[in-house]
């Protein structure tokens, strides 16, 4: 007899065959991750609908800035507007918007992506200093204490009720990566489950697995009943010592309430 593992609704489930005089054990290594990406499970986790700690925006005029341009995959000064967004737990960030923009577009968006961002935990936007805003279509980034957007891709997210749950992704890489991306207890938790959330956190396991497992924790943790059992069962089976880590945090989550 010969044990092989197959896929049942993507997990591994053990199986034994009759293999003509081999009773070998195979083993084919980890069963696949059950999602290809967090950001993109259901756009419902985080909505612009939902409790905020945003307070108010202002606009402190014109400057110049030294900001990232996923365009040209480097910094850049750039003459830019200014805003200062404020929320009702005691942080702020500067908006810079690109001069490319003129005066009301770079207000529109300014308030747009304050809005946003107040519907995300505490935790990910306390290490928020910044967010860049640019013309074009290249995806989001959380680099350093700074979130670059590219606005006519953020408002491909928008319309798909994606942009939330994008903001959450590249904010954990802002605020959380540093202390919990290689700590031990994380290593030890990836370790221990039997597989990675999705495609892209198996791939990246160093720069995308808390990431994408945030996401994943933000659904079956804080989200209630706007995921699907089957979803939440998908998980919770596929990445339980990771959510156990998470849990064990007990990270700031206002304005966010399960």
């Amino acid at each position: 007899m010969t044990k092989y593992r197959l896929m049942v609704g993507g997990f591994a489930a053990a199986v034994l065959l009759t293999a003509c005089g081999d009773d070998t054990p195979v083993d084919l290594g980890p069963a696949p991750p059950p999602l290809n990406g967090t950001a993109f499970i259901d756009p419902d986790i985080l909505t612009i609908q939902d409790s905020t700690a945003f307070d108010s925006i202002v606009a402190l005029g014109t400057g110049s800035r030294d900001m990232y341009d996923v365009r040209i995959s480097a910094v850049g000064t750039y003459d830019v507007w200014l805003f200062q967004a404020d929320f009702d737990d005691a942080l702020s960030v500067e908006i810079r918007v690109n001069a490319e923009f003129d005066s009301l577009a770079a207000a529109d968006l300014a308030d747009l992506y304050a809005r946003r961002l107040g519907v995300l935990p505490n935790v990910l936007r306390t290490g928020m200093m910044t967010i860049s805003i640019h013309d074009g279509q290249e995806t989001l980034l959380g680099l350093d204490t700074d979130m670059v957007v590219h606005a006519q891709q953020g408002e491909a997210y928008r319309l798909q009720g994606f942009l939330e749950e994008v903001m959450a992704h590249e904010a954990v890489h802002i605020s959380l990566d540093e202390a919990h991306a290689n700590s031990p207890g994380w290593i030890a938790a990836q370790e221990s489950d039997q597989t990675s959330i999705s495609g892209f956190a198996r791939d990246f396991p160093r720069d995308e697995d808390l990431a994408e497992t945030f996401g994943a924790w933000l659904a079956v943790r804080w989200a209630g009943d706007r995921v699907t059992a089957f979803l939440r069962a998908l998980i919770v089976q596929a990445v339980p010592a990771r959510l156990d880590y998470l849990d064990a945090q007990n990270f700031p989550m206002y304005p966010v309430s399960d």
